[in-house]
């Protein structure tokens, strides 16, 4: 009876990657110099996207229990 009630969580519940938020991807900040004018240079930051290290760029986790 106990077979027949057990759920096999491989398939799912599925739930979203808290690391991404189910984006698949996340921001990875870079330090840029760029020349604004010849007497100028100033730092700049952006964000380079790259795959989420934890969904593998699934935007699930499987096999996660949600709390019921």
């Amino acid at each position: 009876m106990d077979e027949k009630r057990s759920v096999d969580f491989s398939r799912g519940p599925n739930t979203v990657c808290f690391t991404c938020g189910g984006f698949r991807k996340v921001s990875e900040p870079r330090l840029y110099m760029i020349q604004a004018t010849e007497d100028t240079r100033a730092g700049m930051t952006l964000g380079e996207w790259r795959d989420c290290p934890d969904c593998r760029a699934g935007g699930l986790l499987p096999g996660i229990r949600p709390p019921v």
